[in-house]
């Protein structure tokens, strides 16, 4: 999945290039607020918390007129889930604290491919984003701290995850609102927000002898980013005023 993923990129990214001022490229870095859906038997047992972690990647498109324009990128993108607990008592009238605080953080590289309808002048315009995004989950690692006075790591380490039965690829959808801001011909600056949902269970739980455990345990996650886009064209000295 690496692989194809960087052979599309690359493709997409000769391709714009070709297309005068039409195409673009560029950056983005953000924050992802990754969770974790699942069957509610499973989440009354285990409150599935937000997970805080970063996402960046390039960013490649072609824009048919100044309002519609079809995108791809190549993220990198922390997606997870936390397990906070706690319970209070006295020791000898002296209130104490103690809590577990477990974490699952996982990287994936993500290939979304975005529908994109613009609205706006040539200075400013806003948007907004719909469309498919393939995954392939790369590394895992798994925390767990418990607190009494100080905080005590009981393990921190890697996750192997074909060992543990982790699927490694993934299908979800993407929403997303957007502004953009042409500084120049050449430059453009963009801020977004997206939802991500996933339509693939990254992990099932192993049957309960001949009953089959349906946890639906998913990924999703609401990201906040910002980059920068370059017109290609206006790069090479084409006539195209047409922006991101």
């Amino acid at each position: 999945m690496k692989k194809y993923s960087v052979i599309l990129l690359a493709l997409l990214f000769g391709a714009v290039y070709q297309a005068n001022a039409q195409g673009y490229i560029g950056f983005k870095v953000g924050y992802n607020a990754g969770s974790t859906s699942a069957a509610q038997s499973l989440t009354n047992l285990l409150p599935l918390k937000t997970l805080h972690g970063f996402t960046a990647g390039a960013v490649g498109g072609y824009n048919f007129g100044p309002y519609f324009a079809l995108q791809s990128e190549l993220n990198v993108t922390q997606k997870g889930f936390r397990i906070s607990e706690s319970k209070g008592f006295d020791i000898f009238d002296f209130p104490i604290d103690a809590g577990l605080e477990y974490w699952n953080r996982f990287t994936y590289l993500e290939l979304p491919i975005l529908a994109k309808a613009k609205l706006g002048n040539d200075i400013i315009k806003a948007y907004a984003a719909v469309g498919p995004q393939f995954s392939y989950l790369m590394h895992g690692r798994s925390k767990a701290n418990i607190t009494t006075i100080l905080p005590v790591t009981v393990f921190d380490r890697d996750l192997k995850l074909d060992n543990l039965g982790f699927e490694r690829f993934e299908v979800s959808g993407v929403g997303a609102l957007g502004l953009d801001i042409a500084v120049n011909p050449i430059i453009n600056l963009f801020a977004e927000g997206r939802y991500v949902i996933g339509f693939t269970d990254y992990y099932k739980l192993p049957n309960l002898g001949s009953l089959e455990i349906d946890s639906n345990i998913r990924n999703r996650g609401l990201a906040f980013s910002a980059g920068m886009t370059f017109n290609l064209g206006s790069m090479s000295g084409g006539g195209s005023s047409n922006r991101f």
